[in-house]
């Protein structure tokens, strides 16, 4: 398949435009699986590193939908983060306990064979859950030669079957939080106490050196967004396609793409 086939360049991932993702989320599926863990708060479930991996790795996510009963508080306090990143809303509509299983999964297979059918450009299919009923959706995607994301929400919530047909498969944590828990001091409240820094560039470096040791991309971007003179940082805005290549513009770091597709980003020696 494509995804196979990215090219590596020094340690460096890199993506043609011509490739474009179809993000679809089971948000129900998702936000259940993460309510079933002890003192969960809705601040945990955060997407945009989500969208960040997808464009990193695959191409520009250029549809994405989001499938809920927002009647639901549970799943309504994230409306906010949802629109501003451009995620369109799909209601699933409150039925019997019988009447609404997997109502979800039948919008959500219904948008991709639409995509399938009527936007041929869409080479990525990226779905968020870990629903065994996706199975068959996965298989139809493949035999259109379309590549699948499959991110689960956890391994209690994922079935194994779904995982061995997706062409590539992340666990949500493999992508929103480091592999290791960190164990200094958050960076960000070091890089206040030293001083504040004066540009996006320069809190990176202060973070890094804060830290004393690689960081997760994603965890890095949160790090940065947690100080508040950055706190609605946005590459784009400055010119940068993806966060990585806003990070490579740092001529002090140095960054490592590991197989697994993540991203570690350090100090260059001597820095």
């Amino acid at each position: 398949m494509r995804s196979d086939s990215i090219p590596f360049v020094e340690g460096r991932h890199a993506v043609a435009d011509d490739f474009h993702v179809a993000l679809l989320l089971d948000f129900e599926n998702l936000v259940l699986a993460f309510t079933k863990k002890e003192g969960y708060k809705p601040s945990w479930l955060q997407l945009q590193p989500v969208i960040d991996f997808l464009e990193e790795n695959f191409g520009n996510v250029i549809f994405r939908r989001a499938y809920a009963d927002w009647s639901d508080d549970k799943f309504n306090a994230h409306e906010h983060q949802l629109q501003d990143m451009g995620v369109e809303m799909i209601h699933v509509r409150k039925r019997t306990r019988d009447g609404k299983k997997n109502a979800a999964d039948i919008l959500l297979t219904a948008d991709a064979v639409e995509c399938l059918l009527l936007r041929p450009f869409i080479t990525d299919f990226a779905i968020v859950s870990g629903d065994s009923d996706i199975g068959p959706l996965v298989t139809k995607l493949k035999s259109h030669g379309k590549t699948v994301i499959v991110i689960g929400p956890d391994k209690e919530s994922t079935a194994r079957h779904v995982i061995e047909l997706a062409d590539r498969f992340k666990f949500y944590n493999d992508i929103v939080a480091p592999p290791k828990p960190v164990k200094r001091r958050r960076a960000s409240s070091l890089a206040k106490k030293d001083r504040e820094p004066q540009t996006p560039q320069e809190a990176v470096v202060e973070i890094l050196r804060a830290a004393g040791e690689p960081m997760e991309s994603a965890l890095l971007k949160r790090e940065l967004t947690a100080i508040p003179a950055f706190k609605d940082f946005n590459q784009k805005a400055l010119g940068f396609k993806t966060w990585t290549s806003f990070l490579r513009s740092i001529e002090q770091v140095a960054i490592k793409q590991r197989s697994d597709l993540g991203v570690e980003v350090s100090l260059k020696q001597g820095r």
